[in-house]
């Protein structure tokens, strides 16, 4: 998972929000991958590039998300890049205009 973090960093904008680091002061096998609790923010327009879409929308089981922002003019960006996804289990949109 903290390989997955580093390839996402390299993107061009990217940041870490939050985590990034390994659990300490547990005894949780290290094949696991035991993290804190981590977000990496990935700009929308970065993410969908093609060679970013497929580290941006890998899923991983663990405390992981990936987080972008969207404006009003990048409604139907934000939209394009729901309907690209090949599995919707995981992915969410928060927008603070209740008529969205």
């Amino acid at each position: 998972m903290l390989d997955h973090v580093a390839q996402l960093l390299r993107i061009p904008g990217a940041k870490l929000l939050f985590g990034g680091r390994p659990l300490t002061g547990h005894t949780i096998p290290s094949v696991y991958g035991a993290i804190e609790p981590t977000a990496v923010f990935v700009p929308l327009e970065e993410a969908m590039k093609a060679e970013h879409w497929g580290h941006v929308t890998t899923e991983l089981f663990g405390p992981f998300q990936v987080v972008t922002q969207y404006g009003d003019g990048q409604v139907q960006l934000m939209l394009d890049a729901l309907e690209r996804m090949s599995h919707h289990l995981t992915a969410a949109v928060v927008s603070n205009d209740i008529n969205l």
